[in-house]
């Protein structure tokens, strides 16, 4: 019998093109819309949904900076991840560390920042996965 995996992929740099976006950093936070329009790492997303279909546990854990940059991820996630149920997608707030919203007792986490990478592997059990450009399972 195999033993479940359990995937937390990142959206930002890692299946959204946030840094192809032009002064990204000062625009997400107030901009309407800014995340929803975030064009897709289309190998990244096809990756995700590959592991979706083979019947691997995904789920997105994604940082936010507000309630209204929650529904636009959501709303990105609705339209290019259908496949993927609410129930797992978790989105935290900005500075918070992952591995505080983990669900399981360990989990490979694909993430494109490396002090979110270092804070996940402290934990027993936990693999990170940095993410440059395609992920690499």
């Amino acid at each position: 019998m195999r033993k479940e995996r359990y995937y937390y992929c990142d959206m930002d740099g890692v299946l959204a093109d946030f840094f192809g976006e032009p002064n990204a950093v000062e625009r997400f936070e107030t901009e309407k819309d800014f995340f929803y329009n975030l064009k897709p790492i289309k190998e990244n997303v096809e990756i995700i949904k590959g592991l979706i279909a083979k019947g691997e546990s995904v789920r997105i854990l994604s940082a936010s900076p507000n309630e209204r940059c929650d529904y636009d991820k959501l709303k990105w996630l609705r339209k290019y991840l259908p496949e993927l149920k609410l129930k797992n997608i978790i989105i935290m707030r900005n500075g918070q560390n992952k591995h505080d919203f983990i669900k399981t007792k360990t989990g490979i986490l694909l993430d494109d920042y490396g002090k979110n990478c270092r804070e996940w592997e402290e934990h027993k059990g936990c693999v990170a996965i940095k993410v440059k450009g395609v992920i690499q399972l």
